[in-house]
């Protein structure tokens, strides 16, 4: 998260949520968002589905920034971006949405260099494939 923690939510059959989290950095304050297109777009979509759990919103932001037509986000970028539509689709129970943008994750190539950047995608997109679909 822009504030300096690693997390992740569990939710339970009746919608209670446990938001479980490790400090990564000394900050506690949000980092400004990126002036970049996609980094932008990826920024303000995590903060309203992890921080405010707001599924719909990111949505909103990924589909958005995604049908642009005259940008392309990076590789890296792309993969990201498809990975939080994917688990915000997942949370909106909109499963054909969801395996839509997994698909398209798993899809993209990247190099060995982009991997490692993107290792807690990739972790978070097995997790999505692996999770039992309704």
């Amino acid at each position: 998260m822009s504030y300096g923690v690693r997390q992740f939510l569990m939710t339970d059959p009746g919608g209670n949520c446990v938001r479980v989290g490790q400090r990564t950095g000394e900050t506690r304050d949000h980092g400004p968002a990126p002036e970049e297109t996609f980094a932008r777009a990826l920024h303000h979509a995590s903060l309203l589905a992890d921080s405010k759990g707001d599924a719909a919103g990111a949505a909103k932001v990924i589909d958005r920034v995604l049908g642009m037509t005259d940008e392309t986000p990076t590789r890296l970028q792309l993969l990201q971006l498809l990975v939080l539509r994917a688990d915000a689709a997942g949370r909106l129970g909109d499963q054909e949405t969801a395996a839509t943008a997994l698909a398209r994750a798993a899809a993209v190539d990247l190099t060995d260099a982009e991997r490692d950047l993107a290792r807690d995608a990739l972790t978070r997109l097995e997790d999505l494939r692996a999770a039992p679909r309704p």
